[in-house]
């Protein structure tokens, strides 16, 4: 009776030990995942917001010289220079929040919603689903900010290479640049959606 008493405890510290290591490897897991986004967006946001800058400020020269001569084209470059201060207006406001950021914020919101997020693990049959369930905790908004600048990174280099595929060509150049109008005012129409219901809720 007494050795079976004793194997029994042994049994259940084990089980307790194991169960608090795997508790901490999740905790050093959810760290590491978010400060190792939140490290490679920073130099990111950086380089976006330079370049897209100098980029909408090139398109608005162009787009006054071409109200100034009535050309043809007038209209294309005045939407280009719009959708581009609007691009660079998302990637200010990510990035403006991407740098408040910081690994002592990523511990604090861990700490914060653990209880939470280990549930939602345990209940998960994948990381996309554990990605589906933290939806509006602290830390899935975290999650979601620094990806997002992937996005707006996504949507400036599609324009830009578009818009010098036939720069020999100003017919199709113009063709081109309103193609990619066409594209980023879609695909900012969903980004500012999607960050109002990610991150703004």
């Amino acid at each position: 009776m007494k050795k079976s008493v004793i194997f029994l405890f042994v049994i259940v510290f084990a089980f307790t030990l194991r169960s608090q290591d795997e508790t901490q490897i999740f905790a050093v897991k959810l760290y590491n995942q978010a400060a190792a986004l939140l490290n490679k967006t920073k130099p990111e946001c950086a380089e976006l917001s330079k370049n897209n800058g100098v980029l909408a400020d090139a398109v608005s020269v162009l787009s006054k010289k071409a109200a100034e001569h009535k050309n043809s084209a007038a209209n294309v470059f005045a939407n280009a220079e719009y959708l581009l201060k609007f691009l660079q207006e998302s990637i200010d406001k990510s990035c403006g929040l991407v740098n408040m950021a910081n690994e002592e914020s990523i511990r604090l919101i861990i700490a914060e919603e653990f209880d939470q997020l280990l549930a939602k693990h345990k209940a998960s049959g994948s990381f996309e689903d554990f990605i589906d369930k933290i939806y509006g905790t602290e830390y899935g908004k975290l999650l979601y900010l620094v990806t997002s600048v992937s996005s707006l990174n996504k949507m400036y280099t599609k324009w830009a290479v578009k818009m010098i595929s036939e720069k020999n060509d100003p017919q199709k150049t113009i063709s081109n640049i309103a193609s990619a109008n066409a594209e980023l005012r879609q695909e900012l129409t969903e980004f500012t959606k999607t960050f109002k219901l990610y991150y703004e809720k």
